[in-house]
């Protein structure tokens, strides 16, 4: 994306900020006059918002245009997958996008393209779901979940913990979307994720795992009864310092033992406790530690 559009992109969040942070008029105040700069100045920077809103708005259906076109190679259409990426994570913008048929573009190359586009094409996804109900529904209605699912699984470590990222944008918050997930296997799927060797598609799997555990008693009890708890503390090992693996290993542990009870082997359990222990009393002085320490502390308890 060239610097002009990134300028661009900032400049706009920076008026929608001041736009949402000016004072608004009023007759009753003792500082009328004051109030009346306010007033005016509000009114320029919805212009000036609205302004850039409708620019950005024509980015998105050039670069859809750039999309559909059989014309176009493959860098332009690589081009215009990032500038939508880099913009789509305003919701106004999101549903624009939707109404503009970009869904329909987004799930062609999800579902032909080759990995570069299609990985662009699943992050776009990911930031247009995100606690936006109204594009969560859309991708729903346009069956987006199952080929986001499978490609948890993708060879391709980007296409893997992106797709993990979608789903969980798709799922969290919104009861439709997770009641497919769990109708299409999702929840073997994602556990699957925990055996990889990568480590970012690992944390985004018990990341997620700990997300809806909490949210969810009914998806803790699954996630315990599908043997979750042994794959994750086969990854619990001692830290004496900050370690993202082992904290997300730790927060999806502490999610699983709310009300649950575990059925563990008494050898693993006294390992699995010493272990604990050991990482409570030797990072609980560590500022960077403190979500470790209070998560195996959780899990103790």
């Amino acid at each position: 994306m060239d610097p002009d559009s990134r300028r661009k992109l900032n400049l706009q969040g920076v008026l929608k900020y001041a736009v949402e942070n000016t004072p608004t008029n009023s007759c009753d105040s003792p500082q009328n006059q004051q109030f009346e700069s306010d007033s005016e100045r509000n009114l320029f920077l919805q212009k000036a918002l609205k302004a850039m809103t409708t620019d950005v708005t024509k980015d998105l259906k050039t670069a859809l245009a750039i999309l559909d076109s059989n014309s176009t190679d493959l860098d332009e259409k690589i081009e215009s997958l990032e500038i939508i990426r880099d913009q789509i994570d305003d919701i106004d913008l999101a549903n624009s996008f939707v109404k503009l048929g970009g869904t329909h573009t987004l799930l062609r190359f999800i579902k032909e393209s080759d990995n570069k586009m299609k990985s662009l094409a699943i992050s776009i996804v990911a930031e247009m779901a995100q606690n936006n109900p109204f594009c969560q529904d859309t991708f729903l209605k346009e069956n987006y979940l199952p080929y986001l699912v499978a490609y948890m699984k993708n060879a391709d470590n980007n296409i893997a913990k992106r797709s993990i990222y979608a789903v969980s944008s798709l799922i969290r918050n919104f009861n439709p979307g997770l009641n497919q997930f769990i109708r299409i296997n999702g929840i073997n799927t994602l556990l699957s994720c925990l055996r990889s060797t990568e480590n970012d598609v690992y944390i985004k799997a018990a990341f997620l795992i700990g997300s809806l555990s909490l949210a969810e008693k009914s998806i803790r009890e699954v996630f315990v009864k599908q043997h979750t708890v042994p794959v994750l503390l086969e990854n619990l090992k001692f830290i004496n310092e900050f370690d993202a693996k082992q904290e997300t290993t730790l927060f999806a542990l502490s999610a699983l033992s709310v009300d649950c009870k575990w059925s563990l082997p008494l050898e693993k359990r006294l390992q699995s406790e010493a272990i604990l222990k050991e990482i409570k009393t030797k990072n609980v002085s560590l500022d960077t530690c403190q979500d470790i320490v209070n998560s195996a502390t959780n899990i103790l308890e």
